[in-house]
């Protein structure tokens, strides 16, 4: 069955606390500003200019997200047709967390699910809750380069997309689509419910 879409005009910036699906112990996260204002000053700070051109700038779309263990035994890739599994499950749990105006790597999702992130990536290639509750616009690779996005890697329209997003959402990009780096720019403080015991989607 496909997913409910609600289309949203405004959304309050979430914190990584709010954003969790499923947490067993809240984890106090360590911020030296408050998520709206990072964000803020981060936009304002951008060049106009250098705005991306794209397709799908979308961040605001919210699909339904299945949260209890029936529901997700039950859930169905819209993408694929077949049924998400408990690993891609986790890996997008931990990708809900990312605050807006932030991003993570494959590699900070692969460590918390003692994974890989190549097994991170598929599952976010195939993400049918983008862009929220999982922004996998918001995961870049370990050296902040652009990455993937949609099954597509380094240039094309979906990377534009991608760009065009977290414009949106106060990050830049150099000339060799490296992230600017910034302060609180990265998040790292996942809270995870079960760890993960398998390495694959």
């Amino acid at each position: 069955m496909p997913a409910e879409r609600i289309n949203i005009v405004k959304r309050p910036i979430a914190t990584a606390a709010a954003a969790s699906p499923i947490t067993s112990k809240a984890k106090v996260l360590k911020t030296k500003a408050p998520a709206a204002a990072t964000t803020a000053i981060a936009i304002e700070a951008l060049d106009p200019a250098k705005k991306p051109v794209a397709v799908d700038e979308d961040i605001e779309t919210i699909h339904l997200y299945p949260k209890s263990k029936v529901d997700r035994e039950n859930a169905v890739n819209r993408h694929t047709g077949r049924k998400v599994t408990p690993f891609q499950f986790q890996v997008y749990d931990l990708c809900a967390q990312i605050p807006k105006g932030q991003i993570s790597t494959y590699k900070h999702l692969s460590d918390a699910l003692h994974s890989s992130p190549r097994a991170v990536g598929q599952a976010l290639k195939i993400n049918p809750y983008a862009p929220l509750p999982v922004p996998c616009h918001r995961v870049l690779d370990s050296k902040l380069f652009i990455g993937g996005f949609m099954g597509q890697w380094a240039k094309g329209e979906k990377i534009d997309n991608k760009k065009a997003k977290l414009y949106l959402e106060g990050v830049a990009f150099d000339e060799t689509d490296h992230a600017v780096r910034r302060k609180d720019l990265i998040f790292d403080e996942f809270s995870v419910a079960v760890k993960a015991v398998v390495d694959s989607a």
